[in-house]
């Protein structure tokens, strides 16, 4: 069976809005497409416009953005070139179901093809750009698991580690200056912290460097979902709600409080720190990247 077969057999045409083929495309470079995948596992679908098809993987923890790492990727069925242009949501009961949303998207140059598969490419995107290799790995005894790996490039400088964030606290001020041009922040009675996605994971931090991903290992869960990136860094505060719904101290000590996480501030995203950007401007891109249904991380 052919890998579009297997696209075909695995889904109904009456009910996914999902493409089933079209007219195809003539001349230009070739395309890509990384899509963001809500379906019972979060993750992100890379596919390289081959033969006619997009060849497919998923990639759970997105594509590595370090020189020198590497990720899992799932060698998947081919899907349609007109799967390219496809965000929407595939419904319950279907497979993969679940939203998707076009993450980035462009052409790319084929480096190197080696003769058991692997390749090596270079992405010309709006957020992804640079040499990526794909290796068939066959981890764990299964041919469908491959390797994503970003390469560092020939004249390039290393990458230099991502620097520690401390929150943007407000100015505090006995009452709110009179002068226009100024932006407001809540007071919450929370803990303030910075989240920091990473790979698939996220972790919290006081203003102090402690760690409270423990703490609130919920919320780091949900922070994961509600980014539409997979690296990020953002700066917030972490609630307990009482019945009323309002944010108190008093429901952070009962440990059947719900939590949220109200968001301030975008530090960084995918890769680049954006702390000397103006705040109107990362508040912005903040709120592009925040999925505004998620219930636990709130844009403030």
């Amino acid at each position: 069976m052919a890998k579009s077969d297997e696209y075909e057999r695995r889904r109904d045409r009456a009910r996914t809005p999902e493409p089933f083929g079209g007219p195809g495309r003539t001349g230009g470079a070739p395309i890509f497409v990384v899509q963001r995948h809500a379906a019972r596992r979060l993750h992100y679908d890379l596919r390289l416009e081959r033969d006619g098809v997009l060849a497919s993987w998923a990639v759970p923890k997105g594509l590595p953005l370090e020189p020198g790492t590497q990720h899992l990727a799932v060698h998947v069925e081919d899907h349609p070139l007109e799967y390219a242009g496809f965000e929407g949501e595939i419904p319950a009961g279907e497979y993969g179901a679940g939203a998707v949303e076009i993450w980035d998207s462009g052409t790319y140059e084929l480096v190197e093809e080696k003769p058991d598969g692997g390749l090596t490419v270079r992405l010309h995107g709006n957020r992804l750009s640079g040499l990526w290799t794909l290796v068939p790995a066959k981890l764990s005894g299964d041919e469908k698991n491959w390797l994503v790996v970003k390469k560092r490039e020939e004249g390039t400088a290393a990458s230099q580690p991502r620097a520690g964030f401390a929150p943007m606290l407000a100015t505090l001020a006995e009452k709110p200056p009179a002068a226009p041009g100024w932006l407001f922040e809540v007071k919450f009675d929370g803990f303030r912290a910075v989240g920091a996605v990473a790979a698939g994971e996220a972790a919290l931090l006081s203003r102090n460097g402690n760690d409270l991903t423990g703490r609130f290992p919920e919320v780091a869960r949900e922070l994961v979902k509600a980014l539409r990136t997979p690296d990020a860094v953002v700066d917030g505060e972490v609630c307990a709600i009482d019945e009323s719904g309002r944010a108190t101290f008093s429901a952070m000590q009962q440990g059947s409080a719900v939590h949220v996480y109200y968001l301030f501030d975008l530090l960084e995203a995918e890769g680049q720190p954006l702390v000397d950007r103006p705040l109107t401007e990362r508040r912005a891109r903040l709120a592009e990247l925040l999925d505004r249904e998620n219930p636990v991380v709130r844009l403030s």
